[in-house]
């Protein structure tokens, strides 16, 4: 096997395409290799795949996988065939897409370099910009996406995460996979508005449950655009949790200020273990909060509700647990705390996503989790140049997409 029949192995050539030379450049590093296509071939308009007439050809050049320590390229003279249709044209070549600068198999190598390592790492490493880096992204989002089958939908998701410091933020749609859907600008009900939009009639009629905080915007979008969406409507527990723990903090900083000077630094250093659950208090936690309950009584009865509602949430029956929360929201509206008292009225208001997330057994933990995950690409990246590449590498990198370069099919 000569030098230019290996080459036609490797890029997988077949005819009309073969190898014609293969020229070393040992003072710059590079390998060329000449691919042509055979003039007595017939060609099709790659558009409708119709006989068509040559035109003429344009020299184009792709970047290949490293021979050795050598830097690799293809260069060949493409053809362009006149469409009767369509007009001129120029042919899909066999080893790399579109009009792609990279091959096929150097794309997958980028790829898989990107779903291990950072951008910056990707671009010192294989000597490519961000900008080339870029598009070899978008090129295998846009690819996956294309391919992608209908994902499963049934049980979703709606968190939004920060672009950047400051108040802007996308919204991501995720199933109960962990798999992001849809990614839109910004965070209000036209955002999540989108992300539903995105599916076809079919796939929001399948949804069963959307679980989210208690954010009004998307609370609107999704009574718009989901049948019965009072039944599927879920308020995750960790936000109401998040709303007692607020209230609770707030009420523990109010005595602060009436209490005796002596216990107000062991009060302050106490300030995590009133977050806490019960069951996780250590001997010297338990003993702290027991002397302080007395001087801090407001604080002992919101943390006393914050528990109340946890046992409510993780250990009543979905059937029972409508009294269980109406009989909580009473004592919580009798203790006049003003926080805890304005924590109730919103679990009043909110009661019905409540249950629904108690019967539907729905949670926003993949979503959080998938939240902190993007986070840290974010910071692993150092940022994004702008909200467009932030949205593509989400979806690179948690969309589940199968992104392999189609000539590798």
């Amino acid at each position: 096997m000569d030098q230019n029949q290996l080459y036609e192995r490797i890029l997988g050539l077949s005819t009309p395409w073969f190898v014609s030379d293969v020229d070393l450049d040992e003072i710059s590093g590079l390998v060329e290799v000449q691919v042509e296509c055979d003039t007595s071939a017939n060609l099709c308009c790659p558009q409708c795949d119709q006989p068509a007439p040559r035109y003429d050809k344009r020299r184009r050049q792709w970047r290949h996988l490293d021979t050795c320590q050598f830097q690799t390229k293809v260069v060949a003279d493409v053809p362009r065939v006149r469409c009767p249709e369509h007009g001129c044209r120029t042919i899909q070549v066999p080893w790399a897409e579109g009009n792609s600068r990279y091959t096929a198999l150097f794309e997958a190598l980028v790829i898989q370099w990107l779903k291990e390592a950072s951008i910056q790492a990707v671009s010192r490493q294989l000597q490519l910009s961000w900008t080339a880096i870029d598009g070899i992204m978008k090129r295998a989002v846009r690819r996956g996406l294309a391919a992608r089958t209908s994902p499963d939908v049934r049980f979703l998701s709606v968190d939004e995460t920060a672009f950047r410091k400051g108040h802007d933020y996308v919204t991501i749609l995720s199933n109960h996979q962990g798999r992001v859907i849809v990614v839109e600008d910004g965070k209000s009900a036209d955002s999540l508005s989108r992300c539903y939009l995105s599916l076809t009639k079919a796939q929001r009629a399948s949804i069963e449950s959307v679980s989210m905080d208690m954010s009004p915007a998307y609370r609107k979008a999704t009574f718009v655009h989901v049948e019965k969406a009072r039944r599927k409507i879920a308020f995750d527990h960790f936000h109401i949790a998040q709303t007692l723990n607020d209230a609770l903090n707030a009420t523990r900083k109010s005595e602060l200020h009436s209490v005796d000077a002596s216990l107000r630094r062991t009060a302050h250093q106490s300030r995590y273990s009133w977050l806490k659950r019960r069951d996780r208090l250590d001997e010297r936690e338990r003993a702290t909060l027991n002397w302080l309950s007395s001087q801090f009584s407001n604080t002992t009865i919101a943390w006393y509700l914050k528990e109340k509602a946890r046992n409510i949430w993780k250990g009543n029956r979905v059937r029972g647990a409508r009294a269980a929360w109406q009989e909580w929201i009473r004592l919580a509206k009798a203790s006049d705390i003003r926080p805890v008292v304005t924590a109730a009225e919103q679990v009043e208001e909110k009661l019905w996503g409540i249950l629904n997330a108690m019967r539907l057994k729905a949670s926003n933990g993949l979503a959080e989790a998938l939240n902190g995950r993007i986070r840290g690409l974010r910071v692993r990246a150092k940022g994004y140049r702008s909200k467009e590449r932030f949205k593509t590498a989400i979806l690179f990198h948690f969309g589940g997409l199968e992104m392999t370069p189609n000539p590798l099919k």
